[in-house]
């Protein structure tokens, strides 16, 4: 009996991007003091701003989705968001042309739900499955366009916690990707600045 060597070949399947047809060489650099305390890393699929200002810096595109949201007063709305989220306390948030934006006041993290305060009353306009999203003036307009998506899973924080300055990473401009396993939720207006660029499966 011989010993046969036989040589195999396939493709790895990614479970985030369906296909890779243009990255940006060099990578860019994250910026990462928008994080809350108890984020570590942001996984790859995480949509990306790049900087006006600065050539090469890119921005985390933040949204949460609701889970349910109660009316406390009339001058604050208790809000339960879904915990894939990188909300900090001092942002403002808005869901779309029909809700005024308000700012976050307070936010406790949990394993199942966030639970997130505004100052005035926003209970109107927002719905269970909705998806928020930072806004820079109180409108509807976002923040941040969408220029790019993460391409790889960075560390933001050490193994003592302390975060880490701006960071390398890798993006990508051009492809498909399956939204069901993006690690954060992608409004309409995320889809359209990428429409000619990246195709949502």
């Amino acid at each position: 009996m011989s010993l046969q060597v036989s040589k195999e070949t396939g493709v790895v399947y990614d479970p985030v991007f369906l296909k890779i047809l243009e990255d940006i060489p060099g990578g860019v650099t994250l910026k990462t003091n928008r994080f809350p305390t108890t984020t570590k890393e942001i996984k790859k699929g995480a949509m990306l701003n790049a900087s006006a200002s600065s050539v090469g810096l890119y921005n985390l595109v933040k949204t949460a989705r609701v889970i349910h949201a109660v009316l406390k007063s009339t001058l604050a709305t208790i809000m339960y968001l879904d915990p894939d989220n990188e909300f900090i306390v001092g942002e403002v948030i808005t869901y779309g042309a029909t809700a005024s934006a308000q700012t976050i006041t307070k936010i406790t993290k949990g394993a199942v739900s966030d639970l997130v305060v505004i100052a005035n009353s926003m209970i109107l306009a927002i719905a269970s499955a909705g998806v928020l999203y930072e806004t820079a003036n109180k409108s509807s307009v976002a923040k941040y366009d969408t220029d790019a998506i993460l391409r790889s899973t960075v560390k933001v924080r050490d193994d003592e916690g302390t975060l880490l300055d701006n960071i390398f990473a890798g993006v990508v401009v051009r492809g498909t990707v399956d939204e069901s396993e993006l690690p954060y939720f992608v409004t309409d207006q995320q889809k359209t600045d990428l429409t000619a660029r990246i195709r949502f499966a």
